[in-house]
C-alpha cells in the first residue's frame, strides 16, 4: 500500500478532531476516547465504497494510521520528556 502526505485538508481535519478530544479531555479518559474513536471510524468504515474497499483493506489503513500516529505520539512524548 503506498502512503499519501497529509494535505491542508488531513491536517484542518485533524485539528478539528484533536480540538474535540481536548475539549473533553477532563471528563472522558484516553481509553473512552479509543474506544469511541474506533466506533465512528466502524462507522466511517461502513460508507465507504464497497466496490472499491473490501474490509481487509480498510483495517490495513487502519492498522497502518494507528502504528504511525503511535510512533508520533512516542516521539513527540521524547521531546518533551527527555531522556530518563
Amino acid at each position: 500500500m503506498k502512503t499519501k502526505q497529509p494535505t491542508v485538508n488531513h491536517e484542518a481535519f485533524r485539528n478539528d478532531m484533536l480540538a474535540v478530544m481536548n475539549k473533553h479531555a477532563g471528563h472522558l479518559d484516553s481509553s473512552e476516547m479509543m474506544a469511541l474513536s474506533a466506533y465512528t471510524t466502524g462507522q466511517i468504515m461502513a460508507m465507504m465504497d464497497a466496490r472499491k474497499w473490501t474490509s481487509e483493506l480498510a483495517m490495513e489503513v487502519v492498522t497502518k494510521n494507528l502504528e504511525a500516529g503511535n510512533n508520533q505520539a512516542i516521539a513527540d512524548a521524547a521531546k518533551w520528556m527527555g531522556s530518563a
